[in-house]
């Protein structure tokens, strides 16, 4: 995370820390290094209000009982928003509501800005630009945890999101399995590779499937197909409900509200049989309803009921990895390639062996700090922690005393 981000948003919120019980909302404002505002399609806020300038907002919902004065940590959660909607949707009184149907909530939960940038570093022929997985990997995340206090187990980080914030909320996940211990997908699109969807049916919202995830059967996309790699999720908790497109006999039919809500609901059935053979942890709650706020409201009420905190493992010694970042972190395992990765890559820890499957050349810090470069593919035994640095031993100064001589 860039220095300058952290001071910039430590001085928006100096001296704001709240000393009261009640709930207390902080809206920050934070530049990145790899999103420029000017050049992303942001959406208009909610319930008719103001027209305001484009930039990286994040709402921060604070807990009863987050006292500025104390040193309790608490859990976090991280709730995304939808492709049409804004960094303030979820706290609006006329969409989400979340300060009324998550009150008593026991956490911080974070609510950031992402236009319509589906959560991803755009493919873009190649250039991988538009950063915006790196400025929630990279600068938010670090930038929320350093500013907050935070319990530091992936136990207490979980993410979750609506439509697009639902398949950004499975792929953070999906590529944070050390952080985040549980997820959940309200009306998600977690099988972008389906012919409908990927074929045409992504690119009614606005941006071509193929400018954000390149060819619909190329690698890139595969990485970020949450279906594709819910093998990393064997060690999380995850959620998933969506309607079947048939609302209430009063409710106005739409496009997306009835034919996109039901096509969604395909999504979800392909995503939980990807994650019930992976093994995976996986709660499936399909309901009635169409791809709107007032189910959407329900669906986080019963992700709260269900639980978003409960016991996960901490540090499994065994896992798999499937990525194509450049940078990144599995289980304390951090990586940087030489070039970005041409293939989808697939790293695989089995007790004291770290393995990948790819190409490219890769650097690797292992948890216990030790560092390695080496070719892809490869399989190697985790290399031991380096030699501690002997504390230097400070010369004691010799005492000069001077003799006095008697007059």
């Amino acid at each position: 995370m860039g220095r300058a981000v952290l001071l910039g948003v430590l001085c928006v919120l100096a001296g704001a820390a709240p000393a009261s019980a009640d709930q207390t909302l902080f809206t920050l404002t934070t530049t990145s290094k790899f999103v420029d505002p000017a050049k992303e399609q942001f959406n208009n806020p909610p319930c008719g209000a103001p027209a305001r300038s484009n930039a990286l907002r994040v709402n921060v919902l604070l807990p009863d009982g987050y006292d500025g004065a104390s040193t309790k940590r608490w859990p976090v959660l991280f709730l995304l928003h939808g492709h049409g909607d804004s960094y303030d949707a979820w706290t609006a009184a006329c969409d989400g509501n979340v300060r009324e149907i998550a009150k008593g909530f026991p956490g911080i939960i974070v609510m950031p800005e992402a236009a319509q940038s589906w959560y991803a570093d755009w493919w873009d022929s190649g250039k991988r630009d538009r950063g915006w997985e790196r400025y929630y990997g990279d600068e938010l995340i670090p930038l929320i945890n350093t500013r907050f206090r935070i319990l530091p187990q992936r136990q207490y980080h979980a993410i979750a999101g609506l439509s697009m914030g639902g398949e950004g909320a499975m792929y953070f996940a999906e590529q944070l399995p050390g952080y985040f211990g549980s997820v959940a997908s309200f009306s998600g699109p977690l099988s972008i590779q389906r012919p409908e969807y990927s074929g045409g049916g992504m690119d009614t919202q606005g941006q071509k499937f193929a400018d954000v995830f390149g060819p619909a059967d190329g690698f890139y996309a595969t990485a970020h197909n949450p279906m594709a790699n819910t093998v990393n999720l064997k060690n999380t908790r995850v959620y998933v409900t969506v309607g079947n497109g048939v609302g209430a006999p009063n409710e106005a039919p739409s496009f997306l509200g009835t034919v996109g809500e039901a096509d969604l609901h395909q999504h979800a059935d392909d995503f939980v049989a990807a994650a019930k053979a992976d093994g995976v942890d996986v709660t499936y709650v399909p309901r009635d309803g169409i791809h709107a706020w007032n189910y959407w409201r329900q669906h986080l009420a019963a992700a709260l009921q269900w639980g978003f905190f409960k016991p996960v493992p901490d540090a499994p010694s065994t896992w798999t990895e499937r990525t194509a970042q450049q940078t990144g972190n599995a289980w304390g395992f951090s990586w940087t390639f030489a070039k970005p990765p041409t293939e989808l890559i697939t790293f695989r820890r089995d007790g004291d062996k770290i393995a990948a499957a790819g190409s490219g050349t890769v650097t690797m810090t292992a948890p216990n700090g030790a560092t390695f470069t080496q070719a892809l593919p490869f399989e190697r035994a985790i290399p031991p922690a380096p030699p501690k640095a002997k504390p230097k031993k400070h010369k004691k100064k010799r005492r000069h005393h001077r003799r006095h001589r008697r007059r």
